[in-house]
């Protein structure tokens, strides 16, 4: 039988999420309760004040933690819920998915677990006929905004009504309710915060932050053994791509309304086209539309292979895409490789690594033009071997002069039609690449900025960029930092990035790169025991985490300094 908390437990357990929130807002850290920092996957921590370009040169390892023996096929991306209380007292925690659908929360400023589960799945990942993959994934629930999402409107109609009716009596309590997933309103006023796991059998659990409780009866969601990429969660409702069609599960995007008594579901099903990109869809800033990259395959009806596909994120229809033109449309790829949104000097932008290996920039409100061919810029073919085997996400950020960078890692040696700078050395086994979106006649235009230090198999680029107005906590709805980072805090940012290393040969290492130059400037050397197997960054609060290959959580960064 699946445990509950009581009633008593549930009401003590609100109150908790709105203190924790209140003291959350006096600190440095901001939130990353998703992969790829927030739903459009830029990649970029806005709220650092602790690790930045004055603090680096302060930078080093934390600590480890072993969190079981089983090793990591694919490392999950660490997420980071805030500083919260709990029944021992206030606590920073950090999550991480791992093998067996086990979910680890940590204090990450004393490097110690505060819980372990294992969530509940009718049957494991047979192994065939993807015998690699994600077969389990998780997102956190984004921390209260106060008086907003779909809640805040019957509020303001049941004012409206008292202000202009006779006075009535009192209404009569409500009956209680069984919890269930995504009911305990984390994202409204007394709402209990979840972490949201979807686990191989399809279907959607919901675990409590602060304890790792079972909330609520599980949601059938997914097709068993799919291979997901990482969700997302926007107005309360889930999201997921699939591909790979593993053991028949259907590609596609698929969504869940957790907001709805029925659970309502849509789905955009790709047929033999993989929907890819290990990080998920990235969802645009006015939070209307998706974007998600495709894989090789046979045009039919929507669906469309090597293109980005524009999605409309109420009911998953397709709104638009854009297919490179020429070979690319047609040759098989093997990228995985999550799109990013942004908005920048009043328009609306998508960035994406095509099939070929290119970064296309297009206008997300048209992404190929009306032939859905014609990008708004693109590169030369970056990788030697066309992309292949390329995973991730993008990132991107803005530096204090208003210049818009992009970041795209490279695996292995660069197409000689590439023509890349080269002062930061050559770069033979793969290296970060950063673009400047810039403007010629009215038309955009990206101009390649500077490419890293050689890096062995990077991965996505992860950005603290100390320019961006401050939200204090990283909580949206908090009360705005002044306009002006603080004295301590030095304008400019830094990319960091993981170095996968080789199974038996080399381990990982973090590196450290100047925003806008990508001059290094910080190497972990080799304090990291093990490689990494498609291992992301997750920052905030002055603290970089990271699984390796031998399912051991790292913690590199500076120490926290308190008033």
């Amino acid at each position: 039988m699946r445990k509950l908390a009581s009633a008593v437990a549930l009401c003590f357990g609100c109150s908790l999420v709105l203190i924790g929130v209140a003291h959350g807002q006096m600190r440095g850290g901001g939130a990353w309760s998703t992969v790829g920092a927030d739903p459009q996957l830029t990649g970029w921590q806005k709220s650092e004040q602790q690790l930045t370009r004055d603090t680096v040169k302060d930078m080093k390892f934390l600590w480890k933690i072993k969190l079981g023996s089983a090793q990591v096929a694919q490392s999950t991306e660490p997420l980071f819920g805030g500083h919260t209380i709990t029944n021992y007292g206030f606590k920073d925690m950090a999550l991480v998915l791992g093998p067996n659908n086990t979910l680890t929360n940590v204090d990450y400023e004393l490097g110690t677990v505060l819980w372990q589960r294992q969530v509940e799945s009718v049957s494991g990942h047979g192994g065939l006929p993807c015998p690699s993959g994600q077969f389990a994934s998780y997102v956190i629930e984004p921390a209260p905004t106060f008086g907003r999402g779909r809640g805040a409107a019957g509020r303001g109609a049941r004012g409206a009504a008292g202000r202009g009716a006779a006075p009535t009596g009192p209404p009569e309590p409500p009956a209680p309710e069984a919890p269930r997933v995504g009911g305990g309103g984390g994202g409204g006023f007394g709402g209990i915060r979840g972490v949201f796991v979807i686990t191989s059998d399809g279907q959607v659990h919901e675990q409590l932050l602060t304890n790792g409780w079972d909330y609520g009866t599980p949601v059938k969601f997914i097709a068993p053994d799919s291979n997901m990429g990482s969700p997302t969660i926007n107005d309360n409702i889930l999201y997921v791509n699939t591909h790979g069609s593993c053991d028949g599960a259907p590609n596609g995007v698929f969504s869940l309304d957790m907001a709805t008594a029925e659970y309502q579901q849509a789905s955009y099903k790709s047929g033999g086209i993989g929907v890819t990109g290990t990080d998920g869809p990235a969802l645009s800033t006015d939070g209307k539309t998706l974007y998600v990259t495709t894989g090789s395959g046979a045009e039919s009806g929507e669906a469309h292979p090597n293109s980005v596909v524009a999605l409309d994120a109420k009911t998953l229809e397709v709104k638009d895409y854009y297919t490179p033109s020429g070979g690319a449309a047609t040759e098989k790829s093997d990228m995985n490789v999550s799109p990013v949104a942004f908005a920048y000097k009043g328009r609306n932008y998508v960035a994406a690594y095509v099939a070929g290996g290119r970064l296309a920039l297009l206008d997300a409100d048209s992404l190929g033009g009306e032939n859905h061919r014609t990008p708004l810029a693109i590169t030369p073919v970056l990788s030697k071997d066309g992309g292949n085997g390329a995973w991730g996400r993008l990132a991107t950020a803005e530096d204090a002069d208003g210049t818009r960078f992009i970041y795209v890692s490279v695996n292995g040696p660069f197409a000689v039609e590439a023509k890349l700078p080269t002062a930061n050395g050559l770069t033979p086994d793969g290296s970060v690449v950063a673009y400047k979106l810039e403007d010629e006649g009215g038309k955009a235009k990206l101009t390649p900025a500077w490419v890293s230090p050689d890096v062995m198999n990077p991965s996505p680029a992860t950005i603290v960029m100390n320019t961006a107005p401050e939200t204090f906590g990283g909580f949206p709805g908090a009360a705005a930092a002044p306009a002006t980072p603080p004295p301590a805090v030095k304008a400019g940012g830094i990319v960091f990035v993981l170095a996968e290393g080789e199974a038996t040969k080399t381990n990982a290492r973090l590196y450290g790169f100047d925003a806008e130059t990508g001059a290094q400037v910080y190497s972990s050397g080799d304090q990291i025991l093990s490689p990494a197997t498609e291992a992301s960054l997750s920052v905030s609060g002055g603290h970089i985490l990271f699984v390796t290959a031998d399912n051991t959580l790292y913690a590199f960064g500076v120490q926290y300094v308190r008033d």
